[in-house]
């Protein structure tokens, strides 16, 4: 993935998109149901709820935004036809796109804009509120027009609201959430709506017939999505003709493969896997344990045994990013076991120390495999871990509540690229203070100067080992059968993709 964030400054003052409306890209009245499987079911389908990557790809099926960042960095309209910056770049003004519609067929107004973003303030999970910390209020200007207040600059905050994963930034119907629970239904502006779902089993959308955007209409009639956590299953279902689509592992990509049936795509995400460290507790407070744990860590081990290959070593910033520190330059990203035992020694532990991983089990075998080898690398260097394997519900409890030692995890594409950075006060202990200054000054940069500052923050978050330690970024992969004629995933694996596929 390609950096655009210097041309940014010339792209973020106005937005205009055109759509045309030619008989040609009319989508046919057949019914045509697409099946694809998913690993993890949802926990919600409020979109100001979850931190889980698995999670935001169910909301963004239906739910659309203000704007959206494309992969390369560049805002494009969406339920707003045009913005306008004030000088000091602390006031934006979006005007709402005309004839955008609920799928009830409702017209969307200012007040919905008004009142998902109030909602949010008022009732979303830190983790989406952080995104938008610089914002102070959300004033309707009339009908069609709404004004954003910030408090400060923020370089980063048009991407944050134009994330494809729909983050807290998701514009609801203010009517419809009077009468609905946006937590167990959805209606939004977007391609499909929603059918039913029963839980743990599967979700039925179908298309948006009051879509705005005749060009981005889905391809097909009906979606419906079965969450089938075991990939054999997926597979067995794929060749039978049980599902159209899947998203398989590693090690599943290596089943499919060879089967004339059966077409793989592979895309080279941005989706980084990482040990979250929560400096609330010793002897994670220290940084010279948390340099050691980093240097006992063996990244293109890790990538050839919990990626199967499939994928390279990563600092924090995915190494896509071409001005983004490069891993072999950085003092803690390489293998070191000699300095990591010195480092314990010098942090009063020369008989090593013993701690817990807060392991998300039953979320993909990737990260079961690199539970398995952080705990044999970092005994090498005298740290025994226990692997605690919780399932989603306990383990992301525990990260929200700070009541673990190190965890896995994994982060998806983020639109701003603080967001790779951004540290999770709350979840992960305090920010040290030089950290905090140098991200404030990057967010209240001019939007130029912004991935040069971000750079700086990658350096000294490599150097005190905070807020985690990100070993690889992973490859990914679409396989479908011989109903489905093509389907074009992109880096940031965000399951839009879906309303552009297209069925035999």
């Amino acid at each position: 993935m390609r950096s655009t964030f210097r041309r940014l400054a010339g792209l973020l003052a106005v937005g205009v998109l055109v759509t045309s409306y030619s008989a040609a890209q009319d989508v046919s009245t057949k019914i045509s149901t697409l099946v694809v499987a998913e690993d993890v079911v949802p926990q919600t389908f409020d979109p100001t709820q979850s931190s889980q990557i698995r999670t935001w790809y169910t909301w963004q099926l239906v739910y659309e935004g203000l704007v959206r960042a494309d992969v390369g960095g560049k805002i494009v309209p969406v339920l707003a036809s045009k913005w306008s910056i004030d000088a000091a770049r602390t006031g934006y003004e979006f005007t709402l796109r005309d004839g955008a519609k609920f799928s009830d067929g409702s017209p969307v107004v200012a007040d919905d804009v008004v009142f998902s973003f109030q909602r949010l303030s008022e009732r979303g999970l830190p983790y989406a509120k952080d995104r938008f910390s610089s914002l102070v209020a959300v004033t309707k200007v009339d009908e069609r027009k709404v004004h954003f207040q910030l408090k400060q600059p923020d370089a980063g905050f048009l991407l944050n609201l134009g994330s494809p994963f729909l983050v807290g930034s998701a514009i609801l119907s203010q009517k419809w959430a009077q009468t609905h629970d946006p937590k167990r239904e959805m209606m939004g502006t977007g391609p499909f709506k929603m059918v039913s779902y029963t839980p743990n089993t599967q979700l039925v959308l179908k298309r948006n017939d009051n879509y705005w955007n005749k060009e981005a209409t889905a391809k097909v009639s009906d979606l419906t999505i079965r969450y089938m956590p075991e990939q054999s299953a997926q597979i067995a279902a794929l060749k039978s003709g049980q599902i159209d689509l899947m998203l398989p592992s590693a090690e599943g990509k290596l089943q499919l493969r060879g089967d004339p049936a059966i077409t793989t795509v592979q895309v080279n995400s941005t989706n980084t896997l990482r040990l979250n460290l929560n400096t609330n507790r010793a002897p994670f407070n220290n940084a010279d344990v948390r340099r050691a744990i980093s240097l006992a860590l063996n990244r293109a081990e890790i990538v050839q045994g919990a990626l199967l290959g499939e994928g390279v070593p990563s600092a924090q910033l995915p190494p896509s990013y071409t001005w983004a520190p490069k891993a072999a330059d950085l003092k803690y990203q390489k293998h070191d076991l000699a300095q990591a035992k010195a480092l314990l020694a010098k942090a009063g532990f020369p008989n090593g120390i013993d701690i817990t991983l807060n392991h998300l089990a039953g979320y993909a075998t990737y990260l079961d495999r690199l539970a398995e080898l952080t705990k044999t690398q970092l005994a090498q260097a005298g740290i025994r871990v226990t692997i605690q394997a919780n399932q989603n519900a306990v383990w992301l409890d525990k990260q929200n509540k700070a009541d673990y030692e190190i965890g896995d995890n994994e982060y998806a594409f983020q639109a701003d690229p603080l967001f790779y950075l951004m540290p999770r006060p709350g979840r992960q202990g305090p920010t040290p203070p030089e950290m905090a200054a140098l991200i404030v000054k990057a967010q209240n940069g001019p939007i130029e100067d912004y991935t040069a500052q971000l750079a700086k923050v990658a350096l000294m978050q490599d150097d005190l080992v905070f807020p985690d330690i990100t070993v690889a970024a992973r490859n990914a992969w679409v396989a479908y059968n011989a109903k489905v004629l093509s389907a074009a995933p992109d880096a940031t694996l965000s399951r839009t993709f879906l309303a552009g596929v297209i069925l035999k």
